[in-house]
């Protein structure tokens, strides 16, 4: 079952708007954090983990960015994650899961396959709180995305 256009229209919006609520969450539970963890943080991965995750795809194609293009590179691709979860929920609920399953199991994997195991090398060297970051952030995009869904099936 080939997935519709206007699925993918639903399910990148819902992405979205997902992930932007994961971002409201996750920014509202660092600003929370004490300084020893944030501190921490900032020694594994300075200027944060989307400067990095843009620094290393920049690297990849043999490009050396400077902080502010690496800093825009990581978050769209942060954005592009967010959206292409929305799609994927999608499609599972058209091929019958509930929004609720659907969702939040999305929002689940993404968390242990992109958080944790992009992280595998130095999980144990974060503070915990990072980590309770991430399941929040990631439980906010899957209610956000269960939510939004279930609407749109009800309409």
């Amino acid at each position: 079952m080939a997935i519709r256009r206007s699925d993918l229209v639903t399910g990148a919006l819902v992405g979205y708007a997902a992930g932007r609520a994961m971002d409201a969450a996750t920014t509202a539970f660092y600003s929370r954090q004490d300084e020893a963890s944030k501190r921490r943080e900032h020694e594994l991965a300075p200027g944060g983990v989307l400067l990095q995750l843009g620094r290393h795809l920049g690297a990849a194609v043999g490009r050396n960015l400077d902080d502010e293009t690496a800093g825009r590179v990581g978050f769209a691709i942060h954005r592009t994650f967010g959206i292409t979860y929305g799609i994927l929920t999608t499609a599972l609920v058209r091929r019958g899961w509930s929004p609720w399953t659907a969702g939040c199991g999305v929002a689940a994997a993404a968390f242990v396959v992109v958080d944790e195991g992009s992280a595998l090398p130095q999980l144990t060297a974060y503070p915990l709180a990072s980590h309770l970051r991430g399941v929040v952030g990631h439980a906010t995009l899957g209610a956000t995305t269960s939510a939004l869904l279930s609407l749109l099936d009800r309409a």
